[in-house]
């Protein structure tokens, strides 16, 4: 795996420690998946793919999947056959197609199909495209087959990671020796929490975690050092203390953010509204954070990975 050059990791964390923190999975086992196809296997016009996608989408979020998390082996896919057509005369015209769609959960390293369903639907519209939009946006989370798809899918990872999750451990210490922690915290974070390794899991992803935060941070607050030293206006004070404020009250510089931030408000003697935030409270909450801030930077990691090419032939 290609490493994420260290100014794309910066810029990713700045983004990461920018943002407002989403909200969690609802449940606390969530299994990672990625949602992909192979286009040589479905011959679907582009838009409909992009629809069929969000649909997969949702079906993995609704039944706790994760399915930006980076790295995963585990890919939700589907692909669509026309078995009948037909036309009907308007105005407007309208087509019908009547379409099987074949769903798979499968394991691309060892190119294993754990689990697939088999549905027909039919979409209407006035061209090709438009009826595969119509049926791809009426497929159902709910759908009884479908349903066990998912769950016949989500035993087996599960299964995969109870049996693997100290390999995979022993290859995120491997990774953050060489300080890849972006790769280490994603390859932690993906165990599911309720496999037998959950909990060595996230421990290991938030020791990952705690050294790439001050990594990412230091470097922030070293940005504002540089920006203060180099002109102490009113313009940069501003920009300084933008940048303080978005240093994590967990991190190790924190101390020396606020004091930086305390020297530039009282030499420029100006209003600034700026603040540095404050360390959380309820411990309950910020562990609910910080699992979602290690599944952020394993999502950033995840994008850059994507220029590589799953291989889904066996599923042919």
């Amino acid at each position: 795996m290609k490493k994420i050059k260290t100014i794309a990791a910066l810029a990713a964390a700045q983004i990461l420690l920018c943002m407002p923190l989403k909200a969690v999975a609802q449940s606390d086992c969530y299994v990672p998946i990625a949602i992909y196809f192979d286009d040589q296997a479905m011959d679907v016009p582009e838009a409909a793919r992009n629809v069929l996608q969000n649909s997969l989408t949702r079906i993995a979020t609704a039944n706790d999947f994760e399915a930006d998390l980076g790295l995963s082996q585990f890919v939700m896919t589907a692909k669509a056959d026309i078995l009948d057509k037909s036309v009907h005369p308007g105005p407007p015209m309208q087509i019908t197609q009547n379409m099987g769609i074949t769903f798979y959960i499968v394991d691309t390293h060892s190119q294993t199909k754990f689990a697939s369903t088999y549905i027909e639907m039919d979409g209407v519209g006035q061209n090709a495209t438009k009826c595969y939009i119509d049926a791809f946006k009426r497929i159902n989370a709910n759908n009884r087959q479908i349903q066990s798809l998912i769950q016949n899918g989500r035993k087996k990872i599960i299964a995969f990671y109870d049996a693997n999750y100290q390999t995979i451990l022993r290859e995120a210490e491997k990774q953050a020796s060489v300080q890849n922690y972006e790769e280490a915290i994603t390859l932690a974070i993906s165990i599911p929490p309720c496999s037998k390794g959950g909990a060595a899991g996230e421990a290991a992803a938030r020791k990952y975690y705690a050294v790439y935060r001050d990594r990412m941070n230091l470097a922030i607050l070293n940005r504002a050092r540089a920006l203060w030293a180099a002109g102490q206006t009113i313009g940069s004070a501003r920009e300084v203390c933008e940048l303080l404020s978005q240093i994590d009250p967990e991190a190790s510089c924190y101390g020396e953010a606020q004091a930086l931030m305390r020297e530039v408000k009282g030499q420029v003697r100006a209003d600034i509204d700026f603040e540095m935030r404050e360390k959380y409270r309820d411990q309950v909450a910020l562990r609910k954070m910080e699992i979602q801030a290690m599944k952020e930077v394993g999502v950033a990691y995840g994008r850059g990975q994507r220029a590589q090419t799953t291989n889904l032939m066996f599923i042919r």
